[in-house]
């Protein structure tokens, strides 16, 4: 994408600058992304992406009829660090590594909003999550205090799918709490019951650290759900300020959910 909307073209750094900065951006968010493990990813169409068109409606007024789409806005999601100036310059100069803390708070910071948009949803937006959809099956999870407990569990959210249609294969996403258990191995044998549990799902079970509390399984594919992507996670340019340079890190995206009888949440 160009960089004309973001500041870059301003900024008095040569193009390595903006290549260590992109680099560390994203290293960090995928350290903590995990709704893109999940979703099959639409995009990036671009900033300019600011809604979705959905389906049509009409009303009729009178003899005519009025013709519109329902939308689902594309939120852009902004924060700021900065960096020294004396440190971008010995950069340039002769390549010393920067101290990348100040970026790899603010894209981690981007990175724990996005996952809290698929999961949660966003209700003053009027975005659903994963967690929240109107329409998505439920079940509630018993103890998980014994090895065996989970798969049972998750052979029963199975069987919601498939009464429902969907037979998989399935994607796991737990909290981190959830998870951990499935690494125990099973008393007879060398089997854990993640390995178990995948056997079951036919796909992989996701350590969602934006899921405070249960889960969600739910069918894999971009017919029953996906992240839409409009600018990617991207840096920018603010300008001077004191003795450093002010930048931005933004996004726009959005969890789009088309048939959320697909999604079984796990409630504790």
């Amino acid at each position: 994408m160009s960089g004309k909307f973001l500041g870059r073209s301003d900024a008095p750094f040569e193009d390595k600058v903006w290549k260590a900065l992109d680099e560390a951006a994203i290293e960090a968010a995928k350290a903590v992304l995990t709704g893109r493990r999940i979703l099959d990813i639409e995009g990036p169409y671009g900033i300019h992406t600011k809604t979705l068109p959905l389906e049509d409606y009409s009303v009729a007024e009178g003899n005519v009829k009025v013709q519109a789409s329902r939308v689902l806005p594309v939120p852009l999601m902004e924060t700021t660090f900065t960096l020294s100036t004396r440190d971008l310059a010995t950069f340039e100069k002769t390549g010393f590594a920067l101290d990348f803390k100040e970026i790899t708070d603010a894209a981690i910071a981007i990175a724990q909003a996005e996952d809290a948009l698929v999961f949660e949803g966003n209700k003053a937006l009027g975005i659903e999550g994963l967690l929240n959809a109107k329409g998505s099956l439920s079940l509630k999870l018993g103890k998980w205090d014994e090895p065996g407990a989970a798969a049972n569990d998750i052979i029963k959210a199975v069987t919601l799918l498939d009464e429902a249609g969907f037979h998989g294969p399935y994607v796991l996403a737990l909290a981190p709490s959830l998870y951990n258990l499935l690494l125990r191995v099973y008393p007879h044998g060398n089997l854990t019951e993640a390995q178990h549990i995948q056997g079951i799902t036919g796909n992989k079970i996701v350590k969602a650290s934006a899921i405070k509390e249960g889960g969600v399984l739910m069918a894999s594919g971009k017919q029953f759900a996906t992240l839409v992507i409009g600018q990617d996670l991207m840096v920018g340019f603010v300008g001077p300020t004191g003795s450093g340079f002010e930048f931005t890190i933004s996004e726009s995206v959005v969890p789009r959910i088309r048939m959320p009888s697909s999604i079984c949440i796990l409630k504790p």
